[in-house]
């Protein structure tokens, strides 16, 4: 008897995976997460501070691009009342014209661009690749080296004999144009101060690279954790200079949500929760793609594989919605324990301590909210004895089973 197939729409094939709409949505589900992790990010930590912007400062090494881009334009800049001519790159490609949101449209659009072509070039055989390689290559050395071959010979042929460099007329110097490409350089390094994390995350999640969403989320953490130092009073006063605006060392107080989150604390949470959703729905798309790849080629078109392989992926988009709400609702949580917990002890012992406690500005601090999540875990830890978390968790999901289950039957 033949074996029972399913129709080619449905194998467990790649070319047919990758249009799934789960996987589809998983993938659109990360981008989401990384576009809005830049803006968020460059809104938090893109600011340089305000003296040093008012002391005349034109660039400070924040998550921002057009400072360091106009301090590069002015660098590079030979006519002082001319702003167009420092930079290499067209203007509009790396939106140093516009500010805010609006600068960061262009570069982003670069980024899908470059990622497209990325994803076009590794999708082909290794022949052309290699031609790929090797043309670029060329027309890069063709780039910084012809120019200034043809600017000099030309010169030789109108002034004679001379060398490039040291002549009394700016005609006759020519060593400049073999540092367009040190130039070029540069514009990329402040162009890539910012979107250098976008693109590899772009790579990572629809180039199924595991190593550039690490990378990704690796840099964004440097970012965080640099700030994150600076909220140390000897720390910011010793990099005073350089212009980095600190986060404040106080959380505030809780006033959004009914009193469950301070409006500092929400913004560092947004964008923990988005580089949690970025990371586990793209690591998610590589993990199932690289385990339907690994089956053999029969079980791909077996009705019982592709039926549990449904099952794993929709349970996974489900889980990720529900697990990251869950991760956000419980940090909230935590960084208010403290609160909670003295007004427990209020309500209990009615003394003035807890009044006095809960003005106490330590508990505001980061070290503080820390004291209080250690806490709340601690707390969650210790209710296992008394609540089966197991337990509780097994009938929600087979809640959610049943439930699934009556809707594929209806």
């Amino acid at each position: 008897m033949a074996m029972e197939s399913v129709p080619p729409s449905q194998t467990l094939h790649l070319p047919r995976l990758r249009r799934r709409w789960q996987i589809l949505f998983l993938q659109t589900l990360a981008t989401a997460a990384l576009i809005l992790l830049l803006f968020r990010m460059s809104e938090v930590y893109g600011p340089c501070s305000v003296e040093f912007v008012e002391a005349g400062g034109e660039w400070c090494p924040s998550y921002e691009h057009t400072r360091g881009l106009n301090w590069a334009d002015g660098a590079f800049d030979e006519q002082a009342n001319d702003d167009k001519d420092g930079l290499l790159i067209p203007r509009t490609l790396l939106g140093i014209d516009s500010t805010g949101f609006s600068s960061q449209i262009v570069p982003l659009l670069l980024c899908f661009l470059i990622t497209g072509l990325w994803i076009v070039y590794q999708t082909q055989n290794q022949r052309f690749r290699l031609w790929a390689a090797r043309g670029t290559t060329g027309f890069i050395a063709a780039w910084a080296i012809l120019p200034f071959i043809f600017a000099w010979g030309s010169s030789i042929l109108a002034y004679g004999l001379h060398l490039p460099f040291g002549q009394p007329y700016d005609d006759m110097n020519h060593l400049a144009i073999l540092f367009e490409p040190l130039q070029i350089a540069v514009e990329l390094f402040f162009l890539g101060i910012v979107f250098a994390p976008i693109l590899a995350g772009l790579i990572g999640i629809w180039g199924l690279s595991r190593r550039s969403l690490t990378w990704a989320v690796g840099f964004f953490l440097m970012i965080i954790g640099i700030h994150a130092l600076l909220t140390f009073e000897g720390i910011t006063e010793a990099v005073s200079g350089i212009g980095l605006q600190p986060l404040p060392a106080q959380i505030g107080e809780a006033t959004l949500y009914g009193g469950l989150i301070s409006p500092l604390a929400l913004e560092l949470l947004e964008i923990a929760i988005l580089i949690l959703l970025f990371h586990e729905s793209g690591t998610a798309v590589i993990g199932h793609l690289e385990y339907a790849v690994m089956l053999p080629d029969a079980s791909k078109s077996d009705p019982e594989y592709v039926r549990q392989f449904t099952n794993v992926i929709n349970s996974h988009v489900l889980h990720t919605v529900a697990i990251i709400a869950a991760v956000a609702l419980t940090t909230a949580l935590a960084l208010e324990f403290d609160g909670f917990m003295l007004n427990v002890v209020a309500v209990m012992e009615g003394s003035q301590w807890s009044g006095q406690v809960a003005e106490s500005l330590e508990l505001q601090l980061t070290y503080g909210k820390v004291i209080s999540a250690g806490l709340f875990l601690l707390a969650v830890a210790g209710m296992r004895y008394v609540v089966p978390w197991q337990r509780v968790s097994g009938l929600i999901e087979a809640g959610i089973s049943s439930l699934r289950g009556s809707r594929s039957d209806a």
